[in-house]
Order: structure tokens, then sequence, then C-alpha cells
């Protein structure tokens, strides 16, 4: 009875309520988004000269340890008067300048205060030339979003945006961000399909599920294999040029990249055209859309009678399940949509089809160009991510698998992030004694309405699940999400190890998910002298840390950059644990887990604590 009455109630609503767009970028956006702060990165090896003194500072007031220059050290902006006694020429702990007065937020004098210098100042950790700001300067030569800059480090594949290029005033506000996960050109564009209708109505016809390959066809990609254009939907036949260099603009070696990034208005007028909301929370997720797992057919009968259309069902091969993918009553609230569910199925295994964001990272190309040598680590591992840019030399050693999952026509397009999280499991030399093969689920080629949704995330979970891949890497951050929670807690429970990176908020912020779900390993990130990385979260569920700031990487070009966030952290660590779990088994992934802690190096306060957890992983600085 309670049933029938809250279906009928919804379909009995007189009013229709227009959704509210999100209209400020979600809060996990910037995933890795940071400064190059805390470490030796910006010198050239050498330390900086707040460094020196400081090696206990973790950058804010509840360190653990003295602070030697100020207690400005992370989101005050700044000592007032120039700082406590020590603090030197302004009171900056901003790092890796070289300078006393860039406060990074607004001192007066500052010449590199990064969001409020005048036009020309220079961006902190780049030059001192009024050419790079990565920001608002009316006339600098490649900010973010300059209105005359030569470029605006976005996806279009010209050196020049020209003049019209501000904010999507040239009509085609959005060919520099519908790629944002991935780095190849537009002219791949039509490889998508979907999530751009201008009538802001349904834009899913075919477009979501599975990738045409199918499993049958999946195959490891042969990077070796120019000449490969066999035409199936595996990922691998783009055209290795792409991603090495061609037309697209090329950062000095010293400037910092912004990667992925939307700004908010962008990201709110491409939000409205591709029917994407935010909760109560501020996270995002496609308009009266949501995910379930395992609705009876008496429950799906129910929600039919109340308006619902069934999206999409699909059974889970590993995770012992069906997902369902449902689109609410055109009446009414997506509150009231979700409360109606709540009366059908069990709350613990629905909720909005979120969308998770990607990592937004800071890199810069690596001065010398060298990358230090690694080991592969002899192992089965999952990465959830962008698509890996594999026809690159540096995975010459390695075998890739990679799958796309953001549409049923989504072809897998390599991504900076992904290729450089795959490029740190990989390692730079063969296993001496076992092979090293990297199973990629790409859950953003494709369209951007449902880049990076709760239902792409599941279906890349039971993918790799599927594979018998022990450990899965996840690079993601985002919302609480029941029926991922229940995919994972799944997962785990058959002895799949889930490592995750802690989030790149700031010490304050909340914990993000699924590195904060029971059962999964979350990671933190550290710098050379292993201090913590100061936009790091905190909080219970971080397990360890390891190196994440100022990281050799690669990008789908096969450029050699520097990088920074948690994201870059957690790759280590799953490796790691691969390296020593050869199939899904949950006595011995516990007992891989408890080894790691007990050789972990205990970085802080004695014993286990909410910024680094129970320490540094061995041998992953």
């Amino acid at each position: 009875m309670r049933r029938t009455i809250a279906i009928a109630s919804l379909v009995a609503a007189a009013m229709t309520v227009t959704p509210v767009p999100g209209l400020l970028q979600s809060p996990l956006a910037a995933q890795d988004a940071g400064d190059d702060d805390d470490d030796d990165d910006d010198d050239g090896g050498f330390e900086d000269e707040d460094d020196l003194d400081d090696p206990d500072d973790d950058y804010g007031d509840d360190d653990y340890g003295e602070d030697d220059h100020g207690d400005d050290d992370y989101g005050d902006g700044g000592d007032e008067d120039g700082g406590e006694e020590g603090d030197e020429a302004g009171g900056d702990d901003f790092e890796d300048d070289g300078f006393g007065d860039d406060d990074f937020e607004d001192d007066e004098p500052g010449d590199d205060d990064f969001g409020e210098d005048e036009p020309g100042d220079g961006d902190p950790a780049d030059d001192d030339a009024a050419e790079d700001d990565f920001e608002d300067d009316e006339t600098g030569d490649d900010d973010l979003d300059d209105e005359v800059g030569d470029d605006d480090f976005e996806d279009d594949g010209a050196e020049d945006d020209g003049a019209e290029d501000d904010a999507g005033e040239d009509g085609s506000a959005d060919d520099d961000l519908d790629d944002a996960m991935s780095q190849d050109d537009d002219d791949d564009a039509e490889e998508s399909d979907g999530g751009d209708d201008d009538d802001g109505g349904d834009d899913r016809e075919d477009d979501e599920g599975e990738s045409d390959e199918g499993d049958d066809d999946e195959r490891e990609d042969d990077y070796r294999d120019e000449d490969d254009d066999d035409g199936d939907d595996d990922g691998d036949d783009y055209e290795a040029d792409e991603y090495e260099g061609g037309d697209d603009y090329t950062p000095p070696s010293d400037q910092w990249e912004y990667a992925s990034i939307e700004t908010a208005a962008e990201r709110s007028e491409l939000d409205e055209r591709d029917r994407i909301d935010t909760d109560r929370e501020g996270f995002r997720y496609r308009r009266a859309e949501f995910v379930a797992l395992d609705l009876t057919r008496e429950d799906l009968d129910l929600l039919r009678a109340g308006g619902f259309d069934i999206l999409e069902s699909e059974e889970l091969d590993s995770l012992d399940g069906t997902l369902h993918l449902l689109r609410g009553p055109p009446v009414g609230s997506d509150e009231d949509s979700l409360d109606a569910v709540e009366a059908v199925a069990d709350p613990d295994v629905f909720g909005f089809n979120h969308l998770f964001d990607g990592s937004s990272v800071r890199t810069r190309r690596k001065r010398d160009g060298s990358i230090p040598r690694r080991l592969a680590c002899g192992c089965e591992i999952g990465l959830i991510d962008t698509g890996v840019a594999t026809k690159l030399s540096h995975f010459g050693h390695v075998s890739v698998v990679q799958r796309a999952f953001n549409g049923r026509k989504a072809k897998v397009r390599p991504g900076l992030h992904g290729t450089a999280v795959a490029h740190l499991m990989a390692g730079t030399e063969r296993h001496p004694a076992r092979p090293t093969t990297i199973y990629v689920a790409d859950i953003f080629s494709g369209p951007r309405s449902t880049s990076g949704s709760s239902f792409a995330l599941i279906k890349a979970l039971d993918w790799l699940a599927s594979r018998g891949v022990p450990v899965i890497n996840v690079s993601l951050a985002g919302p609480s999400n029941p029926a991922v929670a229940s995919a994972i807690e799944r997962l785990t429970k058959r002895g799949h190890v889930v490592v995750a990176a802690a989030g790149n908020d700031g010490p304050a912020a909340p914990p993000v998910f699924p590195g904060a779900y029971r059962g999964v390993v979350g990671v933190t990130a550290v710098d050379g002298a292993n201090r913590i990385y100061r936009y790091a979260n905190r909080g219970a569920y971080i397990d360890f840390a390891a190196r994440g700031v100022a990281v050799t990487a690669i990008d789908a070009r096969g450029s050699v950059r520097d990088a920074t966030g948690t994201s870059f952290a957690a790759p280590l660590v799953a490796a790691r644990v691969a390296g020593e779990l050869r199939r899904p088994d949950s006595a011995r992934s516990r007992q891989v887990i408890r080894a790691l802690e007990a050789r972990a190096r205990d970085l802080g306060p004695p014993g286990r604590d909410p910024i680094y957890g129970v320490g540094l992983v061995e041998g992953s600085d």
C-alpha cells in the first residue's frame, strides 16, 4: 500500500518543477589541481629556501611540528604584517618560487601571487614574464581564460584560439570542452555520439552501454602495429602522431599547464545543454536519471506505472546482480522521484546517476626529460580513468587491454591522466620474472553528458572483476553513491582490492569517494621530503602515503612531465599490492595489506594518523 500511495502521489503532482542547473563547478572538479608546493620541484632538484628548516611543516595550523616560517601555511592567504618572526619577506610559505613576497593570495607587492596579480606578473612556479599567468590578465599570451591568448590550453587543435575564443563566444562554446578528458584534436569528435542535443532533450538513443567491441572482441592493444586499421572498437585505432606533437600548443618546459579544466561559467552553460544538475551537496548528476541494482520485475512494473522509464538493464557478470538505469517522470522534482524509488526499492542500492569528476591536474614538461628507472610490477592490475596512449614506446614492455564504457558507440580516446597513471604502473623496465598486464576501463571517452557516470563506473568495475583483475586503481573523486558503494562492497568481499586517491580538496574538506568507502585503500600524497601535499584531504579513511608531488610521468603525446596530486600516489600503492596478489583472494588480500602496513614508514605522530595513515609505502618515494 505504501508503494501504491507513493507512486500515485508522484503521478498526481500538478506542478512541473524546473530543476536548477549546476551553477558552480563541483568542489571535487579540481581533484588534482593544486600547486607545485611542498617540494623541490621548482628549483631543479634543490631544496627551496623555506624547506630547509621546516621538515615538519604540514602547512596548516594543525601541524604536527614547529613551523619556522609563520602559521599561514594553508588557507589564510599570507601572514599579517609580514608574518611571524622568522618568516622572511612577506610571510609566504607557498614554496619553490625563490621569492619571499609571493603569498599565493593577494599581497600587494607580490610578484607572483597567481590569483590577484596585475596583468603580466607571472605565475609562481613558471617564469617572471608577462605571458604565462594562467589567469585572467587581458593580454597574457597563454592564459587559461585570457581574451586574446595564443592558446587557452583547451583541445581545439589550433595554436591560436584568437580573441573570439572567450568563454565560448565564437558560437562553438564547447569544442574546447567536449573532449576535456582527452588530449586529442577535435577532428576526432565524430567518434563520440550523443550528448550534444541543443533542445535539451534526452540524447541517449543507443549511445549507452558497452563499447561495440564486446568481450569477445577485446584484445590487447598492439602498440607496435602502426597499420592496425581493422576498424574494431578496441580503442587502439588512433593515429600515433596525434598524441606526439602535431600542431597542438606546446608550453615552455618550465610552465605549469592545467589539463581538462572548465571554468564555472563554461561548466554551467554546458551542463544546462547536457541536462546535468547538482544535488543538495553540490555534486553533479544526470538530470532525472537514477541507477539501481537488483530491482525485481514487480519493482520495475510499479516504477513504470509511476511514470518511470527503464532506459537500460544489464546483467553484471561478476557482481551477481542486475544494473538498471532509470529516467524519472516528467512531473515533480528529482528529489520527489528519488523518494518514489525509495518507496519501491532498497535505498541501499539506488541513487542519482552521479557524474564523477576526472582528475584536473597541473603538470609541466620536465626540464631534463629524464625518467627514473622502475621495474614493472609483474602483475595484473586494473585502472578506471581516461584512455591510455598505448602506442607510445613507453608501454612497449607491458600489455595493455582497454575498453570504453561511456556509451555503446564510445571509443577509447587517450587522455593525459590515464596515460600518466598507467605509466606509473608500468614502470620503465620489464619485470624479470613475470609479465605485466594493465586493464584500462575508460569511463570518460564518449558523450560529455554522461562522462564519468555512476552507471559507467559500475559496468567498468564488473568488467574488471570478470577479467579476474585482483587490484583496481580508481582515479576518481566524488559523492557517496549507494549503488556504487554496493558494487565496490561486492568486489572487496570477493577478494579484489580497490585502491583510490584521498582527494585534493584540502585538509578541511570532507571525505571523497570511492576512497572513503569501507574496505577501499585510500592513498594520500607526499613530496620528495615526505611532507604532506598541502591540498591532500585528511581523515580516518587515509591508509597509506606515497610520493605524489612532482612525480615523473608521461602525457598522451609521450612528453615527460612532472605531475602532482593524490591520484599520482595511488597507482604506486596499487602496483605494490598487485605485485603480491596474483588473483582475487580475500584471505590473501588481507595478508598483503597487513604486510604493507608493517613495512610502511611511520610519518607524523607515532602510529596511524589522519594525515599519513599508517605511513609511507616502502619504495614508493
